[in-house]
């Protein structure tokens, strides 16, 4: 029989109800097997739903004997201290992304699953696992573009008001969406952490500094709808993005997953382009699997949603069974947080931010 990681689920709301749910029920090495939300209606609606006990005591999962781990999918500025009890209660831990809204208490949630001898990790690494980002990262370890000169990502979303208290499901009513403080941001943050990670990933190059400007145009919140950056990477190397969730005429999951929103990837030999399930490839170079001269479309099999997290759960398991280092930890969000935070600070002072110079409060 195979051994399974036995996880406590603390925020049973839109992302635990729509996704994490499924995804432990199709995880070879890996379960949920009890779960907690303050509002007692969304405990016990998940209970009838996926079969494992619910409450809204928090203390009925950070003191279940047979709990190994935990997943937090709560707003996102109570991720940390929750982190920090559940290290605390000797859990491992996992966090929606983003792991934290300042990069204090992310150090603090790193530092705490260290002394108690715990994993951390944040979720939107996961992206790391989906087929297309794995085979452009091989494909610029082959030499099919060269060397990174830029990269691009834009998409527009048009999100409803109805989104702002209740995500795109309604399950739940609350207004930590709009709240700076409980947020952290707007749809930077919120959509596009996974496309900095995915970048970060691929290209093997950190973001340095961070140019941005945003607004809030046609929603009323505190946080952006619409923002644009650019960037410079480790290399030299350039970045530019526009995000917006209030363009009209988009879809409610925007132009994100479709042409217009492709992330692209320029070298010095050539280019990568996401364009849904496939990558476009053109390269100068030799490269087993291109053509030369040419643009290549690579195609993959179609997978669920839930794909890349389903991987993302059996190899956080994995790492707890065999005691290797996590492919995603703490770390990793943490510096994916610090682009994120250095953007914010640039838009509020209209001046480029170098990273390694914002304030681990802000």
């Amino acid at each position: 029989m195979t051994r399974k990681l036995r996880f406590g689920l603390i925020g049973l709301g839109e992302i635990a109800y729509s996704s994490t749910g499924h995804v432990l029920q199709q995880t070879a090495n890996a379960e949920m097997i009890v779960g907690m939300d303050p509002l007692p209606d969304i405990a016990a609606s998940y209970q009838a739903t996926f079969g494992i006990p619910c409450s809204t005591n928090l203390e009925d999962v950070l003191r279940h004997p047979d709990v190994d781990a935990v997943v937090i999918s709560t707003p996102h500025n109570l991720h940390v201290p929750l982190g920090i009890q559940a290290a605390q209660a000797g859990k491992h831990v996992i966090v929606e992304k983003p792991m934290a809204t300042t990069l204090e208490d992310a150090d603090a949630l790193i530092a705490a699953c260290k002394n108690a001898g715990v994993l951390c990790s944040s979720k939107e690494g996961s992206v790391r696992y989906q087929p297309a980002t794995a085979k452009a990262k091989a494909l610029i370890a082959q030499g099919a573009i060269g060397e990174l000169m830029a990269t691009q990502v834009s998409g527009a979303s048009n999100k409803p008001p109805s989104y702002w208290t209740g995500g795109y499901t309604g399950r739940v009513q609350t207004t930590w969406r709009k709240s700076k403080f409980e947020s952290g941001g707007g749809v930077l943050i919120m959509n596009y952490i996974y496309d900095f990670y995915r970048l970060r990933y691929i290209t093997g190059q950190e973001i340095v500094r961070v140019f941005a400007e945003f607004g809030t145009y046609r929603t009323p919140v505190e946080v952006e709808d619409f923002i644009t950056l650019t960037l410079r990477y480790s290399n030299g190397a350039l970045g530019t993005w526009m995000a917006s969730s209030c363009a009209p005429g988009a879809s409610k999951a925007g132009a994100r997953g479709t042409k217009a929103s492709d992330n692209r990837i320029f070298g010095t030999a050539g280019q990568i382009v996401f364009d849904n399930n496939d990558l476009f490839v053109y390269t100068d170079n030799d490269v087993e699997g291109l053509t030369r001269g040419e643009w290549t479309q690579l195609s993959f099999p179609q997978q669920s949603d839930n794909y890349a997290y389903q991987i993302y759960f059996e190899q956080f398991a994995d790492a707890v069974f065999t005691g290797r280092e996590l492919d995603i930890p703490g770390e990793e969000g943490r510096k994916t947080l610090e682009v994120l935070l250095a953007a914010y600070r640039s838009g509020e002072t209209h001046q480029p931010v170098t990273l390694g110079s914002v304030d681990s409060r802000q």
